[in-house]
């Protein structure tokens, strides 16, 4: 079950206008966001959908939740919180937004202001100081049913310090790694001798997946093979969005099973499940990789200098 939650969680983190990693990915190599999007699609519905047959099968043998539970959960839910259609607002903002095509960090500023003024409105008794309360230490819940509660219950900005500074301290070994040229004089000469579009794809999801191990980070597994790549796929006549979409499939979603990596060791504390525990059942992870080596091999969905996504 983990590893479905983990493959679903990556699915949105890859395809959202709004995720980091997919506007760092289309930044890297100067490619339009919504382009990018559009072409990750290419890898990213075949695993998305060999996911699905996976679990699918897994999920016969796996033990259902009785009507008992889920009655329970709801009724919790219903008499400790209002709960309405005015929920799903902030979330249709969200995909209007996106549709438009309004950038990232505004889309995300609409929301919190929306949402914001949402908890004032449904509880006007709400006092700034509670709020700030909550998003500093986290929101505690009290309605007596152990799984509901579990599932609130979660930490503010405080609890993610440990998370931080192990980005802090990855990215500084990265800024070290480019300063003094180490990754530039392995990835710039193995570039150059690379011909061929699949095994240009093939170095860059190489070289994703080498960083997500050797430095743990998820934003230096596609800065670096981003920069190392991007004058080779530009002589080869290919499109900026061929080379995001290869650096979100060896970097992005391949942080999540590396033990002492920043996203790995998140879901692991989330989850409170050890990395290599849910590592197999991780089929979207898993998939991606392979179908965007299959892409640049066959060609199909190679984009190059001059096309437009589709």
């Amino acid at each position: 079950m983990l590893g479905a939650i983990i493959s679903g969680a990556i699915f949105g983190d890859k395809t959202s206008p709004l995720s980091d990693s997919t506007n760092l990915a289309s930044a890297v190599v100067d490619a339009d966001l919504f382009d990018h999007i559009k072409n990750l699609m290419w890898s990213t519905i075949p695993a998305w959908l060999t996911s699905f047959v996976v679990f699918m099968f897994i999920g016969q043998s796996g033990k259902e939740l009785s009507s008992q539970t889920i009655n329970s959960t709801v009724n919790s839910l219903t008499s400790h919180f209002s709960v309405s259609g005015w929920a799903f607002l902030p979330i249709a903002l969200m995909f209007i937004c996106a549709w438009i095509k309004i950038p990232a960090i505004f889309t995300l500023f609409i929301n919190i202001v929306v949402a914001t003024g949402m908890l004032f409105i449904s509880a006007p008794s709400t006092k700034i100081a509670e709020v700030v309360n909550i998003m500093s230490n986290g929101f505690v819940s009290h309605t007596g049913n152990q799984a509901v509660d579990a599932l609130l219950s979660r930490g503010g900005v405080a609890s993610m310090m440990a998370t931080v500074s192990l980005i802090i301290c990855a990215l500084a070994l990265g800024g070290l790694l480019m300063k003094f040229g180490i990754i530039d004089s392995v990835m710039v000469p193995l570039s150059k001798r690379l011909k061929s579009t699949g095994s240009l794809i093939l170095a860059v999801i190489l070289s994703g997946i080498g960083v997500n191990i050797f430095v743990g980070e998820q934003y230096l597994s596609v800065i670096l093979p981003g920069n190392a790549f991007k004058s080779t796929f530009e002589k080869q006549g290919l499109a900026a969005v061929t080379l995001s979409r290869a650096l979100e499939d060896g970097g992005t979603v391949i942080n999540y099973l590396i033990p002492w990596g920043v996203a790995g060791v998140f879901a692991a504390n989330a989850l409170k499940v050890s990395t290599l525990s849910y590592l197999p059942f991780v089929i979207f992870s898993l998939a991606s990789p392979i179908f965007s080596i299959l892409s640049g091999y066959t060609g199909i969905g190679i984009k190059r200098s001059g096309d437009q996504a589709k």
